[in-house]
């Protein structure tokens, strides 16, 4: 059983690693300069993109249903930048908690009695990975397979010039006369642009379930060596390894929320401009393809499931957190005066949970939270519909 959980923690490790090479996130001294700059790179591709949706929505503002459309798309990439810019302000940060984790984790999968505590459930964080970043590459895979379909159909019937459908709803405001090599390279950046909100969207929000994961499992560490304390033990010594070890969480866990805290309060409240965008267009929709109508639903799965990722893995959190306090309390301590100080100590912090930004406790209420947000929204956008 201990195996099986061990090579499901190296699966899961090797996909998290493969995803944040493609995105740059991870870096090192020894690093090359294209590493570096990966995170940059998938930034400045979004830069033109985002000026021709600027401009669709512009030139579409007095239709309701084109502006959402491109607010939503606009809300993605936006997303997906500021996840980018996060990212390189925090790299200091990402590299000090990677180095934390790979550090403690290789020494804990030494010890076969821990190893198998702290990896249990791997294969739920494991799998909720990979269905985001599978939802995520089908989503924007089909968005760039639809040009690409309409381009073979013209190149099959002997159409020329062939045109060149954009992924994304852009107007630019230039002039991007058809197969000029403005309009080529416009073309070539859009599908630039749909690679990185794969690598973008994937990464990150995988590496945030990735580095819960571990927290999870120092707190189950803690957890095992106080249950574990008899009355011949030397109580003195594990109470304060614990100690010790619950001050390493804790830096671990602030510095969790100082990487993810905005992105996750930026994730919350665009999400639901963009499931209202999404419901918006579904609803005000006159004829309904069966293409548009899965590729919407999917859409609107991303979204939710990237939600409920994030406060799953805050509330998974905070569980382990309330059965450390209370196995501390528990604990073979009553009557040592020598180890109440680092009882209470632990005692009185609260309960292990992230904040984003100090504003919102990531939890699975966020969920609920979200969805109440997005029927707002709808209302809201319905009321400026009628008024119009």
């Amino acid at each position: 059983m201990v195996e099986i959980k061990e090579v499901e923690y190296k699966k899961f490790r090797s996909f998290i690693k493969y995803l944040i090479s493609l995105a740059g996130i991870w870096t090192t001294e020894h690093s090359n300069s294209f590493v570096r700059s990966l995170l940059y790179i998938h930034v400045s591709c979004f830069i033109i993109p985002v000026i021709g949706v600027l401009n669709f929505i512009n030139t579409n503002i007095t239709n309701v249903t084109l502006v959402t459309k491109g607010l939503s798309v606009l809300m993605g990439m936006a997303t997906n930048m500021m996840k980018a810019i996060c990212m390189i302000v925090s790299r200091k940060d990402i590299n000090r908690f990677r180095a934390i984790i790979d550090s403690h984790f290789n020494k804990l999968m030494e010890k076969p009695q821990l190893s198998s505590v702290v990896l249990k459930g791997v294969t739920n964080f494991r799998r909720a990975t990979i269905f985001l970043t599978t939802l995520a590459t089908t989503i924007c895979t089909f968005y760039a397979i639809v040009p690409m379909i309409s381009i073979i159909k013209q190149w099959k019937h002997h159409m020329h010039p062939i045109k060149y459908k954009p992924i994304l709803p852009t107007v630019y405001p230039w002039n991007n006369t058809s197969n000029t090599f403005l309009y080529h390279f416009c073309f070539l950046i859009e599908n630039l642009t749909n690679l990185s909100m794969i690598v973008l969207t994937s990464s990150v929000d995988s590496l945030f379930t990735y580095y819960v994961f571990h927290l999870i499992g120092m707190s189950r560490e803690i957890l095992h060596l106080v249950t574990s304390l008899k009355k011949n033990d030397d109580t003195e010594a594990a109470i304060n390894q614990c100690v010790s070890k619950y001050a390493l969480l804790l830096e671990c866990r602030d510095l969790l929320q100082k990487v993810y805290g905005f992105v996750i309060l930026w994730s919350m409240n665009t999400n639901a401009i963009t499931l209202c965008a999404v419901i918006f267009q579904l609803t005000n929709a006159k004829t309904l393809s069966i293409t548009v109508m899965v590729m919407c639903a999917a859409h609107a799965t991303l979204k939710l499931s990237q939600v409920f990722i994030y406060g799953w893995t805050g509330s998974r959190l905070m569980t382990e957190s309330e059965k450390l306090r209370e196995a501390i309390y528990a604990a073979n301590w009553f009557g040592n005066k020598r180890l109440m100080t680092s009882i209470i100590i632990i005692l009185s912090q609260k309960s292990l949970i992230i904040k984003a930004c100090k504003f919102s406790t990531v939890s699975i209420d966020m969920f609920s939270a979200v969805i109440n947000t997005t029927i707002s929204y709808y209302l809201l956008l319905k009321t400026f519909e009628s008024d119009s």
